[in-house]
């Protein structure tokens, strides 16, 4: 029996009319139209992806949007944090979103933190990390790792005191969420890899919810992840996106044959992908909410 199929896609399409919802009542009832500015730099063809993908999704919602659009060679930390201290300004707009990965030299620590903490939809600035980090309730979760926690929440994959394996430390994916998955709201037990871990491959085998956030070429062979690699039964939750050689988008995991081993899995394209970008919409509505003084809005999920 092969794996259950954690479809990001259908379930965008089915929280799509909900956030439609959101969006009306708040600018039938405030005149608060949520609105979106990404930065984006250079011409990362996986960042190209999804600002196309993001912008897609708000036209649909009714979700305004705007991309600012930077040379690589224009990128200085000074240049960008300018640029975000604009976007800071602008009342607008209600969330920035700083598009990885940026050019070597940038301060992306000091960047992050220009951003208005009612703006960081992405989750990236310090207040933000802090309440990840002390499990206090942050205003935004990172994008990635809410959409994968939904994603787990929707298809039942039990997580408390089971074994997650989370391979990367990114500070929008990998770090925040093996925090997330460790806590005391998820309360699995996580073993954290990256690319200096010796024997990943054993580690892998022992996870019972296996997420690679790599998203880079493995060089010795095709996929990060194999299905020697997966424990029978395990929930494998591919976060890693990258540009094949013959022009196609793939992740982490050899997703044919990893199917045919773990219990639950995501396709890639079309698995944590449109379920990141669903969650980014999600806290541009619900920070235009906060705005005008109201709560977070109660998502399905």
């Amino acid at each position: 029996m092969g794996a259950i199929i954690m479809d990001g896609r259908a379930m965008g399409a089915a929280m799509t009319p909900y956030l439609q919802e959101q969006v009306s009542c708040l600018a039938g009832k405030h005149a608060m139209v949520p609105t979106l500015a990404a930065v984006l730099v250079g011409s990362d063809e996986a960042s190209v992806q999804y600002v196309r993908n993001k912008r897609r999704l708000a036209k649909a919602i009714g979700i305004g949007s705007m991309t600012i659009e930077i040379a690589a060679a224009e990128a200085t930390t000074g240049r960008l944090i300018a640029e975000v201290e604009r976007l800071n300004r602008d009342d607008r707009i209600t969330g920035i979103l700083i598009q990885l990965p940026l050019p070597a030299g940038v301060d992306v620590n000091q960047l992050f933190d220009a951003i208005d903490p009612a703006k960081d939809v992405d989750g990236v600035a310090s207040a933000t990390v802090v309440g990840i980090y002390r499990a206090a309730g942050a205003t935004f979760v990172p994008c990635t790792p809410r959409g994968v926690l939904a994603l787990m929440r929707r298809y039942e994959v039990p997580i408390a005191g089971r074994h997650a394996v989370v391979i990367g430390r990114s500070d929008i994916a990998g770090k925040p969420l093996a925090m997330m998955l460790g806590g005391r709201q998820c309360n699995a037990t996580v073993t954290w890899c990256h690319r200096h871990t010796r024997g990943l491959d054993s580690l892998c085998r022992e996870a019972d919810i296996l997420v690679p956030c790599v998203g880079a070429d493995p060089t010795d062979r095709r996929f990060l992840i194999s299905p020697c690699m997966v424990k029978p039964g395990a929930c494998v939750i591919d976060v890693g996106f990258r540009r094949m050689a013959d022009g196609s988008f793939a992740g982490d995991v050899d997703f044919e044959q990893v199917r045919r081993v773990a219990g639950w899995i995501t396709p890639n394209p079309g698995g944590v992908g449109p379920m990141t970008v669903l969650a980014l919409m999600q806290n541009v509505i619900d920070a235009a909410r906060f705005r005008l003084g109201l709560p977070p809005s109660d998502y399905p999920v």
